[in-house]
């Protein structure tokens, strides 16, 4: 029998015409031991259904046709739930929604047989359930008569129920833990059923549009709640209930939750409206028009925390509008989100999910609630993929389609990182899959697409962020389907084969990783370009003067040290100068401190930072409540290079016992001695 982390390993392998070693391991951050550990896992399972080992030939990892052709054809990968070996992780989620629809009283015996462990594993199992629960208000209890069973508000049971159904659909064979919950209470069929009745309710409702990953997990949603046995009321509170009757896509929702629960469904009517709100994909923004306001709100928050000029700023906010609504009702009727892309999103990005992390502040204060990490992250691919997007404008000869149909946010940061590893190309806005047929073929030459599909074009299945790995892959198997965008490069796997042969290597995992970098990707010099706060703010950039400066003289003194190290031109000083003159004192975030900046293309040579602590204070535009006694220049050359350094300074700008350090110090030497505390390298 497989588990799930077998399960993953063998599921990659495949997904590749071939790969080496040293990728896999980065590709699952495995260490050689564990590697070795789970390919002898794969191949015993292999040998049991009768099919050859994978091989290691090179560093290569060989498989024989036929296991291509048994997998292919749903072998090993079409896994009875039954014969599933479940993670530690994810039996207590199980035991919880299978206490969560019981249908007669539960005893231990009835989870050792459902997960298929021993006594004592059950009980463990069933301590971690209970301290679970006790994180979402609901208590985990055992009595005589009743067996095991949950107490509490319903609500409560409700919602980490959706966050085990949404965190085990996130999983390698997710699905296949939920059903086999399902079929232990003979509650299969509800699947099918329920699945038959949200398609034909959508296209009764053609105007509802679902993200494709949202629909799945509204399905099981509502399965499960169809499936529970005793519901206790679901207590909306008038105010809430006026709230989703007054929206537009109540009357479907009544509609559907009629079919769902002919029983009656009573409150399930707002449950069900809840979930089609927080499903959305694209959405009518007359229906909304204070969403609308607070996306413009968050981009000027963004845009004033970055210091980044927003370009087709209405485009940002309409997008980032249609990602903006499932989110506020998420937030308002605490919905849990599951993001199985967090981790990677904040090790690739972790500035840029710090600054829209304060960028949402006024969402946050809005509806008066804590936005999670896991939401952080989806409008972090937003704007990161909107910060990427304009990296070359120009038409080519290679059309491509971008098939998304994970929301707005995963589409726009998909087509971003597509433009950047396939420069020669042009490429289309992203659609969903239902909306492809209304595309004519001969307008694009190949499809990139987050789910399976049949076209007469070559299609190449991708997921909305992709790994080093995956992106070296995907590179190599377009190149073979279009030789004219063939750049001459070498195999990586021959730039190793030499590196083994003429040098010990010290870490493989860290050089494929760099490799893949410079020998695939444009924008290599600018994505290791990120500075330290303590690499642009030196000796040389840091000053102080005792002189009574007006605030011109004041942006231009505190910008010398970049113009006299040639990092900007003088027209950027006084573009610099006119934008507060146009624009205001945007520059003043407080606590009288300045950052003065203009656009790059205003005369910036070099991603630059200057320092001027005046001991006089300058009033900007000469106005009293704009005192200022720091200025801090900024000389940004792209959207990206200065991100690092500005989120240290954002940082240290926000401690009020470091701010009152930078502003007592006499001296570059203590300036910088308070930057590098603590910095991160």
């Amino acid at each position: 029998m497989l588990d799930q982390k077998t399960y993953q390993f063998l599921e990659r392998i495949m997904k590749y015409k071939q790969i080496t070693k040293p990728e896999m391991m980065l590709e699952l951050d495995l260490t050689e031991r564990r590697f070795d550990y789970l390919l002898e896992k794969v191949n015993n399972s292999l040998a049991f259904v009768d099919l050859p080992p994978l091989q290691m030939e090179n560093q290569w990892i060989v498989a024989d046709e036929r296991v291509k052709e048994f997998v292919a054809s749903g072998g090993p990968l079409d896994i009875n739930g039954n014969d599933l070996i479940i993670s530690e992780e994810n039996r207590p989620l199980m035991i919880y929604l299978y206490t969560f629809i019981k249908q007669e009283p539960i005893s231990g015996y009835h989870f050792q047989l459902l997960l298929n462990v021993s006594k004592n594993t059950a009980l463990a199992d069933v301590k971690k359930a209970r301290e679970w629960c006790l994180e979402w208000n609901v208590e985990f209890v055992y009595k005589r008569m009743e067996g095991y069973h949950l107490q509490g508000a319903e609500m409560d049971k409700r919602r980490f129920a959706l966050y085990c159904l949404d965190y085990l659909l996130s999983q390698p064979l997710g699905r296949e833990i939920i059903d086999r919950t399902l079929g232990a209470w003979h509650k299969e069929e509800m699947v099918e059923e329920t699945t038959s009745i949200m398609e034909a309710f959508l296209d009764r409702w053609q105007t509802i549009r679902l993200v494709r990953s949202r629909k799945v997990e509204m399905v099981y949603h509502l399965v499960f709640m169809r499936a529970r046995s005793r519901k206790d009321d679901l207590l909306y509170t008038s105010e809430e209930k006026k709230v989703l009757e007054e929206e537009h896509i109540y009357p479907a929702a009544e509609e559907l939750a009629f079919e769902l629960f002919p029983e009656g469904p009573g409150e399930d009517v707002y449950f069900t409206a809840v979930q089609l709100l927080t499903s959305q994909g694209e959405v009518n923004s007359d229906a909304h028009p204070l969403l609308m306001e607070m996306g413009e709100k968050i981009v000027a928050a963004f845009e004033k925390n970055t210091l980044l000029p927003i370009e087709n700023k209405e485009s940002l906010i309409q997008s980032l509008f249609n990602h903006l609504v499932p989110t506020y009702y998420r937030l308002m009727f605490d919905i849990p989100l599951i993001n199985p892309m967090k981790e990677v999103i904040k090790g690739e990005y972790g500035e840029l999910f710090q600054f829209v992390r304060r960028s949402l502040k006024p969402l946050a204060e809005w509806t008066g609630k804590q936005i999670s990490e896991a939401e952080i992250g989806y409008f972090t691919l937003h704007f990161g993929g909107y910060l990427e997007r304009d990296r070359r404008e120009k038409p080519e000869d290679v059309k491509a389609l971008v098939i998304c149909s994970n929301g707005v946010s995963s589409s726009i940061m998909l087509r971003a990182q597509l433009k950047e590893m396939f420069p020669a190309v042009q490429f289309s806005r992203a659609h969903t899959a239902d909306t492809i047929g209304s595309v004519p073929p001969s307008s694009y030459d190949l499809i990139f697409s987050t789910v399976a599909l049949t076209s007469i074009k070559p299609v190449f299945l991708v997921k909305p962020l992709l790994s080093s790995v995956e992106k070296t892959h995907l590179i190599q198997s377009v190149r073979e389907e279009f030789p004219s965008l063939h750049e001459n490069s070498v195999p990586l796997e021959k730039v190793m084969e030499v590196i083994r042969r003429n040098t010990d290597i010290k870490n493989e995992k860290k050089l494929v990783s760099e490799l893949i970098e410079i020998m695939y990707f444009k924008n290599t010099e600018k994505r290791w370009e990120k500075p330290l706060l303590s690499d642009l703010l030196t000796k040389e950039t840091i000053h102080f003067t005792n002189e009574k400066l007006d605030w011109r003289s004041a942006i231009s003194k505190a910008a010398e040290p970049l113009l006299d190290t040639e990092k900007i031109e003088q027209r950027y000083i006084d573009a610099m100068i006119q934008n507060v003159e146009e624009i205001g004192t945007y520059i003043h975030i407080g606590k009288g401190i300045a950052i003065p900046h203009a656009r790059p293309d205003a005369g910036v040579k070099e991603v630059g930072m200057s320092f001027l602590r005046t001991r006089e204070p300058v009033l900007l535009l000469d106005k009293p409540e704009h005192s200022i006694d720091l200025f801090i220049c900024l000389a940004a050359i792209d959207n990206e290079a200065h991100l690092k350094a500005l989120a240290h300074l954002t940082k240290l700008l926000g401690d009020n016992t470091k701010l009152a350090a930078i502003k007592d110090a006499a001296s570059e030497e203590e300036i910088m001695e308070i930057i590098k505390e603590g910095e991160e390298l």
